[in-house]
């Protein structure tokens, strides 16, 4: 079986986000695909968001969970692009930018 080999021969993984997450009051996290999946199911379990952006961020390939300003800095180190054609918006990383 052949082994994934990054681009460039660099064999050290770089962290990278790979789904969107929201923090509960209580410091649950709930993962999505997108924020407002997250929010659903949040919902669902009656649970409320931690209040304004603070809640909203990613799940990293390291599984942390980060914010949106240090999860776009990860993208850009790992050379990753926004599948936008108009690319990234803003300092932060939204759900619509992963896939």
């Amino acid at each position: 079986m052949r082994g994934f080999k990054p681009s460039g021969g660099d064999m050290k993984e770089k962290e990278i986000c790979i789904c969107a997450a929201v923090i509960a009051e209580d410091g649950s996290i709930y993962r999505g695909h997108r924020h407002s999946d997250c929010f659903h199911t949040l919902t669902r379990s009656h649970k409320k968001p931690k209040s304004g952006m603070a809640s909203q961020g990613f799940i990293t390939s390291k599984n942390r969970y980060v914010g949106r300003e240090e999860a776009r800095r990860l993208q850009n180190e790992a050379g990753i692009k926004s599948v936008w054609t108009d690319g990234y918006v803003e300092g932060m990383l939204f759900s619509e930018d992963l896939y």
